[in-house]
């Protein structure tokens, strides 16, 4: 299925209508811009041939400035842009997705719908209008194959190693914002969407800030509940963590803590609490300090998650990386001192060093909330960075069971400490990787994603009406350890 779907992101691009004139560039803007990003990789990238040749490198460059000479869009040379980093398979080296869709939406605008592959099938997952199309099958927008569109915005994404499903999970996440460019829509224009039933539906296109004030919602980093289930007469408790960057570090703390401090009663005066359900999904990482808050309450002894980090010291990673660390990396936390040591090292290394850097102060568990009980971890496709961090530890411990889809990750770890450089012609923002975070000792690199234990994906019914597969599974889970 990926290779029709990036068939058919050459396609749309031959047959969008023509785009403005400020939206083209010359085939010598785009060899200058793929020169300079070429460049940059070489010299910001710490291990930028672990997952393929310099030879595959070098014609990845080669091919994407033969491939328009005479020029092209803005869209065009973005694909150009990923197809070179794509061959690192790193998924914190790409073009930055955000910066690109809000660049793209500027002029297009944003499809206000979002859908997610099940059986091969386009099923809208969610909806900011008609909430009783929940769960159709898309066929078309205006006209054009619902599958063509997501063709396009799959050849965008950079993939960790070979984590195909995750590439794919977030391609989708792209579908809305590149669906009136690839239509030859705009902002304020109505466009339709046909389904399987052949029933359809309008949308007006959004503006970036109207589709902001509409996702809003989504960004919050953390959220539990306490569930009671009657029919096995269990409760449980399902802690989902959205990302590591909340905009208030205190009150994630709070939080957290609150959420632990309920499961501890609940094991201490509850002989049928079952566990906790910790959800990753969604989940894209943030900084790794953030993610250290999570482990003392699941550990139960000291571990050192990563193990260390490798870095690459360049003028750009040193301009970006410390001016952005100086007020978060000295707290008083003992954790803290191996982000201290490693700003320290980016900060006193000279140029064009590649180093090791140890995390050799631990995570330790904390003396009051501390819980050893049953944990069922859930992740999917867009779980990655820090959550791989954490599903690593999890695995490799045996901690729990894991649930749900592969994330952006394999077990040995993942790059990180993205900086961003600016293309000079068509002010592309593209993400390039200075470290490589290690997930244990002794040391390793592998490209196969970690695999969940009850892999579960949800059919076209369960989406159609609501049902929460992945979570169901890791309560059944739950309810059956003695």
């Amino acid at each position: 299925m990926l290779l029709v779907l990036c068939h058919y992101s050459f396609l749309s691009i031959a047959q969008r209508p023509s785009s403005p004139a400020v939206d083209f560039l010359t085939g010598d803007q785009i060899h200058r811009d793929l020169d300079s990003l070429e460049a940059w990789i070489l010299r910001i990238h710490p291990s930028p041939f672990v997952h393929c040749s310099s030879v595959d490198f070098e014609q990845a460059c080669l091919n994407s400035r033969e491939t328009f000479e005479g020029g092209g869009s803005l869209f065009a040379e973005a694909q150009m842009v990923a197809r070179i980093c794509n061959t690192l398979k790193d998924s914190h080296t790409g073009l930055s997705l955000r910066s690109f869709s809000n660049q793209l939406g500027e002029t297009y605008g944003h499809l206000p719908l979002e859908i997610k592959t099940v059986r091969n099938q386009l099923r809208i997952s969610r909806t900011y209008g008609d909430s009783n199309s929940m769960g159709q099958e898309v066929v078309a927008v205006n006209g054009v194959p619902a599958r063509s569109i997501l063709g396009s915005s799959l050849p965008l994404v950079s993939q960790e190693g070979d984590a195909k499903v995750a590439r794919l999970r977030v391609a989708e996440k792209l579908w809305n914002d590149i669906a009136p460019f690839v239509t030859g829509s705009k902002i304020g224009d109505e466009v339709t969407v046909q389904l399987k039933n052949g029933q359809s539906f309008e949308l007006l296109v959004q503006t970036n800030e109207e589709m902001q004030e509409l996702q809003r919602q989504s960004a919050e980093a953390i959220h539990w509940t306490e569930m009671v289930d009657e029919a096995n007469n269990g409760t449980s408790i399902h802690l989902k963590i959205g990302h590591f960057h909340p905009k208030n570090l205190r009150l994630f703390r709070r939080e957290l803590q609150r959420c632990f401090r309920a499961v501890k009663d609940l094991s201490e005066q509850n002989q049928n609490f079952k566990g906790l359900v910790l959800d990753l999904r969604g989940n894209s990482g943030g900084h790794i300090s953030i993610m250290a808050e999570l482990l003392p309450y699941l550990t139960s002894e000291a571990v050192r998650i990563p193990y260390g980090v490798q870095i690459k010291v360049s003028e750009t990673a040193k301009s970006q990386l410390l001016k952005r660390r100086r007020g978060w990396f000295l707290r008083k936390e003992k954790y803290d001192k191996n982000l201290q040591n490693l700003n320290e090292q980016l900060g006193q290394l000279p140029l064009d060093t590649i180093a090791f850097v140890p995390f050799s102060v631990p995570i330790t568990p904390d003396s009051r909330l501390n819980y050893n009980g049953p944990v069922a971890l859930i992740m999917d496709g867009l779980s990655a960075s820090a959550s791989v961090s954490i599903a690593s530890w999890f695995v490799r411990s045996g901690r729990g069971m894991t649930f749900g889809e592969p994330p952006m990750g394999s077990i040995s770890g993942t790059f990180g400490n993205p900086v961003q450089i600016k293309l000079p012609e068509s002010g592309l923002l593209v993400n390039i990787a200075s470290a490589r975070y290690f997930t244990q000792n002794p040391m390793q690199w592998v490209s196969l994603p970690l695999l969940p234990d009850f892999p579960v994906i949800p059919d076209a019914e369960q989406v159609l009406r609501n049902i929460d597969a992945p979570r169901n599974r890791a309560l059944e889970w739950l309810n059956d350890i003695d």
